[in-house]
């Protein structure tokens, strides 16, 4: 997946751009090169493992910050783990709200126009399709823990169009990411989808944690709206999502 941001016109406002951003999300510093406009970091994904090192390399070059990755989690033939996968998408859209040049945002719509609309009929209770969690059929490529699967097709471009909805109506500030496997979420029992169903990924430890804590302190409940575009799509359990489950478990000792 390409994770290239749009830069600003001057490399050098783009660069210390970056390198706020970085320093703004708690990043470690590997090492830099001001006049090639290059950085390396590790990635948050492990960090405190200094067995399972990740490096993010972020390079402005002309009018684009490239992203990139190297090390624990990535894989031989150049894939990259869902986890550093959803990491790097979060990073790509803190990059573009601090420079400004992500996708452009609808046009507004007039009171009046809305008056007109009708709103959208609410979706019955208990009327979308609920995920399950399952491990992966191959931990030494996905690792360990569940994963939480999807019984819906939703397109890999559409990742970026997806929000999670909390109990308590809130937007949860969480990266999301999809991952089609055939070591994934392939359980004939619940998958019926031709091709196999996605399994979902929650990305950001520190954001994960905070959900963790809210669960183990019934701020909100276990369950949550997957969102496409607006319109609900699926149920999540997040309590039993492998991230979240761990964290709830961590915060507990």
């Amino acid at each position: 997946m390409n994770h290239d941001v749009a830069g600003l016109g001057d490399p050098n406002a783009t660069y210390a751009a970056v390198l706020d951003t970085l320093q703004s999300h708690k990043y470690a510093l590997v090492d830099q090169d001001p006049a090639a406009h290059t950085v390396r970091v590790r990635s948050h994904v492990d960090e405190h493992e200094p067995s399972h090192l990740t490096v993010i390399l972020l390079q402005v070059d002309g009018a684009a910050v490239h992203l990139s990755a190297s090390g624990y989690l990535v894989r031989p033939d150049g894939t990259i783990h869902h986890s550093l996968n959803s990491e790097l998408a979060l990073l790509q859209r803190q990059l573009e709200r601090r420079l400004g040049t992500g996708p452009a945002a609808p046009a507004p719509v007039s009171a009046a126009s809305l008056a007109a609309m009708p709103p959208p009929p609410p979706a019955p209770p208990g009327s979308l399709p609920a995920s399950w969690s399952e491990p992966a059929y191959d931990p030494k490529v996905w690792g360990p823990g569940n994963f939480t699967c999807l019984p819906v097709k939703i397109a890999a471009e559409d990742q970026g169009q997806l929000t999670l909805k909390l109990s308590n109506g809130e937007n949860a500030d969480v990266s999301l990411s999809l991952a089609y496997a055939p070591e994934l979420c392939r359980s004939p029992g619940e998958c019926k989808l031709p091709g196999g169903c996605p399994a979902l990924g929650i990305g950001d430890p520190d954001h994960v944690s905070r959900i963790a804590g809210r669960l183990s302190r019934h701020e909100v409940g276990s369950l949550a709206t997957l969102v496409l575009r607006g319109q609900p799509v699926a149920t999540i359990d997040l309590s039993k999502h492998g991230s979240i489950a761990e964290a709830m478990t961590e915060a507990k000792h």
